[in-house]
């Protein structure tokens, strides 16, 4: 009778041990938030796949930040607003291997940030008009200005958001604003109206009412299907890219974890596959891992001269008076 009941107390205390083992294990579970910026859906699928390989510490996502709330510890955010965290030192430096294999253009140069993917701007041509003109001639900025006299564009208010002024700020900053604003003079009388939503442009240039549209591959690459009546291309000079980006808050005390996320962020293949799958559209900079080479900074114009608001308004402001309500256009 003892050795029964000694028998079961031995047992009783085992699962109490090992209770007590799985709460403390629980309790130091490391938790770091994540400030995105990106749609909820990718960004959730990210950290999902993230978490399910690491059993010591875990990621949370939050899309708003409330002044009555800690700091989160990460961002993921366009590269201005990154920018903007720096100035403000608001950031604190990581060393990240697969950072450190970006070419200079695409991270910071002491670590405050490193970018991870990018949204390129993109020709949508219908094919039709494509067939009817040949597609030998769309294939530049320089085309859309220089040839093609009848060709009807479509493409967002440039004063729109961020996204568009981004687009005018990049193209300025690597043609020159007097060029960027020559371009888009010659342009604007082939522009029947500017869109209001970022989706107008890809259903004109879809159903014929415009033979092309300038828009982002992000906007458009979830209809890119066999039937599509449109397709993409790069322009060949290069091309305007919001740039995605990763940065560490000052209050993040978990610096290992949040590098290790960073790591895992710019290179590891899940992520790409993630982002092939919900149709991102995204361009990765290290599309092969930490094995392979990065992508060539040639062609893609990030806006270097007009991160602050007050250049940006500016040139935004010439835009309007110079050429979309200029009367003599």
């Amino acid at each position: 009778m003892f050795r029964k009941f000694f028998a079961v107390l031995l047992m009783l205390l085992t699962l109490l041990i090992a209770a007590c083992g799985e709460h403390v294990e629980t309790k130091e579970k490391k938790n770091l938030v994540l400030y995105s910026q990106l749609s909820q859906e990718f960004t959730e699928a990210l950290l999902k796949s993230y978490d399910l390989k690491n059993s010591k510490f875990t990621i949370s996502a939050v899309y708003e930040l409330k002044p009555d709330l800690p700091k989160p510890d990460m961002i993921l955010a366009e590269r201005n607003v990154l920018l903007e965290l720096q100035e403000a030192n608001e950031l604190q430096p990581t060393l990240s291997g697969a950072g450190d294999m970006l070419p200079a253009k695409f991270k910071d140069e002491s670590g405050y940030w490193y970018g991870t993917f990018y949204d390129p701007v993109v020709f949508l041509i219908n094919q039709q008009y494509a067939r009817t003109v040949g597609q030998e001639k769309l294939r530049s900025w320089f085309d859309l200005e220089s040839n093609n006299d009848n060709i009807r564009i479509s493409v967002e208010n440039l004063s729109n958001n961020n996204g568009t002024i981004n687009f005018i700020g990049s193209f300025a900053s690597h043609n020159g604003e007097t060029t960027t604003l020559n371009f888009l003079w010659n342009i604007h009388r082939k522009i029947d109206q500017y869109a209001k939503f970022p989706f107008t442009p890809i259903r004109l240039a879809a159903v014929g009412d415009a033979d092309l549209a300038i828009t982002r591959q992000s906007f458009v690459s979830q209809y890119l299907e066999n039937n599509f009546p449109a397709y993409v291309i790069y322009p060949k000079e290069g091309t305007p890219i919001n740039l995605f980006c990763l940065g560490v808050y000052k209050e993040c005390k978990n610096l290992s974890v949040a590098t290790d996320f960073i790591n895992w962020l710019i290179a590891d293949e899940e992520v790409q596959c993630i982002s092939q799958t919900i149709d991102t559209g995204y361009i990765f900079l290290l599309p092969n891992g930490v094995k392979g080479k990065a992508v060539s900074p040639n062609g893609l114009w990030l806006n270097t001269d007009y991160i602050q608001k007050e250049r940006q308004d500016k040139l935004i402001t010439r835009w309007l008076e110079n050429v979309r309500f200029n009367k003599n256009n």
